[in-house]
């Protein structure tokens, strides 16, 4: 078994497909069809389950997946580590959040980073806020952005900024940008992430403080399927919103009585030190958030309030310094 095989295997289990692995890997399609076949070959199983709309793991593939996870991420770790000692920014650094927060970070970030530190390339993956916490808290992310609703004892954090929420319905009409009271959008069927995301966690909070009940109709974890029920299905629902973009034909109305807004935490975890590599990314996201939200850049975002940070900015690392994380209070 070789590393090589275990990277094209995991990244045709994450992707579902041989052609999309080899198009995200850059290899032609065949080179990583034959690393997975050698692959199999060795073990003395097959480890997919092919059709024609891509592949599906069988038994042996879902045992090879969890260990692969692990051996891949020590030896990144271990990459990591060793490079950290030269005091340059290189390696791979993984970037977990939601929809919304990647569809206006990543291309920028992507592009401020190859400009600043050539030799370190990011990922970025995606999902509601209960998906990427479990990512973050199985050492499968090096950095995400979260809700503040879902922090752990098990994160380092520190808050980045402040969106809006909106009550989002069908069509664009009179209605839009009119304020509504949370009693007046709970008059609406609704559709919502499941409990374990912290924007349902947020909704529902402030319902219940608020003494409001919600008609909740149908738990969606996808952003795309929330906002086509509220085009077609005629029901409305919560959202960022930044997460409504003007082709979307959605009507966005701002919510008061109480308002509501979600504040975006930076984490890392608390289980493993924070790399030199990882402190560079995390200063170049840091600076970028402030100037989406002072260019008014991230629609219905603001910069939170400056406070001490509790995770170490990475400038001293062009100097050579090894800067150190200060001892942070965790979250609750």
């Amino acid at each position: 078994m070789e590393i090589k095989q275990l990277r094209y295997f995991k990244r045709v289990a994450d992707a579902g497909s041989v052609s999309r692995a080899a198009a995200a890997l850059s290899v032609a399609q065949p080179a990583v069809s034959r690393q997975i076949a050698n692959l199999e070959e060795s073990l003395g199983t097959p480890l997919f389950f092919r059709n024609g709309r891509g592949v599906k793991l069988t038994d042996a593939g879902q045992q090879l997946y969890a260990h692969a996870n692990e051996i891949l991420e020590s030896i990144r770790q271990a990459e990591q580590d060793v490079r950290d000692t030269v005091g340059v920014a290189r390696g791979t650094i993984l970037i977990g959040s939601m929809p919304t927060v990647i569809r206006y970070l990543a291309p920028p970030l992507l592009r401020r980073v190859a400009k600043t530190h050539p030799e370190l390339e990011l990922e970025f993956t995606e999902g509601l806020s209960g998906y990427v916490n479990e990512w973050l808290s199985n050492g499968l992310l090096d950095v995400a952005i979260l809700h503040d609703a879902t922090r752990t004892q098990h994160f380092l954090t520190e808050p980045l900024l402040r969106e809006e929420l909106v009550l989002v319905t069908a069509g664009r009409d009179g209605a839009a940008e009119r304020p509504v009271s949370l009693a007046q959008a709970a008059e609406h069927r609704l559709v919502m992430p499941r409990r374990n995301h912290g924007l349902r966690l947020m909704v529902e909070r402030a319902a219940a403080n608020a003494r409001v009940s919600l008609a909740v109709t149908a738990e969606v974890d996808s952003l795309s399927a929330l906002k086509a029920m509220a085009r077609e299905d005629g029901v409305a629902t919560i959202l960022p919103r930044g997460s409504v973009a003007p082709g979307d034909d959605l009507t966005v109305r701002p919510l008061i009585d109480p308002p509501l807004a979600r504040t975006l935490i930076l984490a890392t975890s608390s289980q493993r030190p924070v790399s030199q590599t990882t402190r560079a990314v995390i200063h170049e996201l840091k600076a970028l958030v402030r100037k989406l939200a002072d260019e008014e850049a991230w629609p219905g975002a603001e910069r939170y309030s400056e406070r001490s940070s509790l995770l170490a900015p990475a400038s001293a690392l062009v100097a050579g310094a090894d800067p150190t994380v200060p001892s942070p209070s965790r979250a609750a």
